[in-house]
C-alpha cells in the first residue's frame, strides 16, 4: 500500500518498531518480531512525500498519525 507524509516535506526516512509500541493491543503480526519474539525495526523511505509499505505497516502508520492514506490535505476531524 502507499502512504503519504502528513506534512509538506518531500523526502523523509522514518524508523519504526511497531511491535515495541505500548499503544498496540493484542497480538502483533508475526513479521513484526524475530524468531525470539523481539521487536524488529523497519525503515520507511518517503520519496516526494510517498512510501510503499506492507499493508500492516501502512495501517500502523496511519493509525498512529505518522502517515496519511491520501496525499490530499484534509481538515482535522473534531
Amino acid at each position: 500500500m502507499f502512504v503519504y507524509l502528513p506534512h509538506k516535506k518531500a523526502n523523509h526516512t522514518m524508523h519504526i518498531s511497531p511491535a515495541a509500541d505500548p499503544r498496540i493491543r493484542g497480538e502483533v503480526p508475526s513479521e513484526w518480531v524475530n524468531d525470539k519474539n523481539e521487536p524488529l525495526t523497519f525503515q520507511v523511505e518517503f520519496v516526494r512525500g510517498k512510501a510503499e509499505v506492507d499493508d500492516n505497516i501502512g495501517r500502523y502508520l496511519i493509525e498512529q498519525n505518522l502517515a496519511k492514506k491520501t496525499k490530499l490535505i484534509l481538515p482535522d476531524e473534531d
